[in-house]
């Protein structure tokens, strides 16, 4: 029987793209199953794009990744497209689902606040904000998704120790090239590498992790059960029904098109880009404000750049009223920007 007392730790060193995912989702189904609480570390040895569970494989810029020759895997667990890469540190921690609140938010804040502690170990002036985001001033340092596997709670987060941030936004299907530049833009500003040795890093987060869960870490391996379930998800994670993914159910729509396309970029920023009646817009949105936006509508007779000024700054909910005012061209485009805030993918 595993000891109740210990934090597994694997180091599983450099792998394959398709490993980086399904070696961890193996663990989940090992925690699952009653191996002791896991904290795992990876690094993918090629670059790829790994999609959320639930999000739409349209959401991906098929064309690009296969032009590029980055394979695309669909993960367990939350969260939108990534481009992932060899300069990303990632770890999981897997814990059984009674040892976490019920509470989805105060469950992912504890098991958040061990990496900050991490980072700053390694002198990095890191906080969890007020948006669930790791972050180093305003930029992101760290992301991560969240969710369960059977009985078992895990949660991924990643050193980034650099990032390629044009190419992490061109894997994204934006047809709309002004809408592809703001959020190309907005990942510089707001997604950040960090300066931290990857080995300090894993030993401290593995000491925050132990002392957090008041176990002790001892060096592991997966158990012959994980290994069977590894083989399994490599099988399952490479099959084209899989990638297509579950049936959507949300209702909101995933594809880009006349409804709108919206890009999470970290908590609280994101992009948008809707047409209507031969008029576009695009725009930057920081905490619920308009803070950039581009228009073509040629209908509007020259006033789109006056649109464009009366536009920024505003609120997301009182964009559709300052668009009102342009007349038909500037009310359509309020019709497709109606519930944006809704439609962040």
């Amino acid at each position: 029987m595993p000891d109740s007392g210990t934090l597994r730790v694997i180091d599983f060193g450099q792998v394959t793209p398709l490993r980086s995912q399904t070696l961890w989702h193996a663990v989940g189904y090992g925690v699952s199953a009653g191996e002791p609480p896991t904290l795992t570390f990876a690094r993918p040895s090629a670059p790829y794009v790994c999609l959320g569970y639930h999000r739409d494989l349209a959401e991906i810029d098929h064309d690009y990744c296969r032009a590029h020759d980055l394979p695309v895997y669909r993960r367990m667990v939350g969260g939108g497209p990534v481009y992932l890469d060899q300069r990303q540190l990632f770890f999981q921690i897997c814990v059984p689902a009674g040892d976490v609140s019920p509470s989805r938010r105060d469950a992912l804040a504890g098991l958040l606040a061990p990496v900050v502690t991490a980072f700053e170990a390694v002198g990095i002036a890191a906080r969890l904000d007020s948006a669930g985001e790791i972050c180093l001033g305003e930029a992101k340092i760290c992301g991560h998704g969240a969710g369960q596997i059977e009985n078992a709670v895990v949660v991924c987060g990643n050193l980034i120790e650099a990032f390629d941030h044009d190419r992490a936004a061109a894997i994204l299907a934006m047809p709309d090239p002004a809408q592809r530049d703001q959020t190309a833009a907005l990942m510089r500003r707001y997604v950040a590498a960090t300066p931290a040795d990857p080995g300090a890093f894993a030993a401290a987060l593995t000491g925050a992790y132990a002392t957090a869960l008041g176990r002790d870490p001892r060096p592991g391996h997966l158990s012959a059960g994980e290994l069977a379930a590894v083989t399994e998800l490599d099988e399952l994670f490479t099959s084209p029904d899989w990638l297509a993914g579950p049936a959507r159910t949300s209702g909101r729509p995933a594809a880009p098109g006349a409804a709108g396309r919206g890009v999470k970029v970290r908590g609280g920023v994101w992009t948008f880009a809707a047409s209507s009646g031969g008029a576009r817009i695009a725009a930057s949105v920081i905490a619920g404000r308009l803070e950039q936006v581009s228009l073509t509508a040629p209908a509007m007779n020259g006033q789109a750049r006056a649109a464009e000024r009366a536009l920024v700054g505003l609120p997301v909910a009182g964009a559709a009223d300052a668009l009102r005012q342009f007349g038909e061209p500037g009310s359509q485009l309020a019709a497709a920007l109606a519930g944006a805030e809704g439609r962040v993918l």
